[in-house]
């Protein structure tokens, strides 16, 4: 009886950590992307601003 309440709170416990884990990853994917987009967009704007540079002189 002991055996199968530790298997049953177990396998609830494994399903329940997988739903939370699954539930952030959704949650935080919009924030992921806003990130990333951002990081993009400051990579395309300093090679922009660097191939508008002058040559440093000699």
């Amino acid at each position: 009886m002991k055996r199968r309440l530790a298997i049953v709170l177990l396998t609830l416990g494994t399903i329940g950590g997988y739903a939370a884990g699954f539930a952030s990853l959704r949650c935080h994917s919009g924030q992921r992307r806003q990130h990333f987009e951002h990081h993009v967009a400051k990579i395309c704007v300093d090679a922009a601003r660097n191939a508008e540079a002058p040559p440093p002189p000699r």
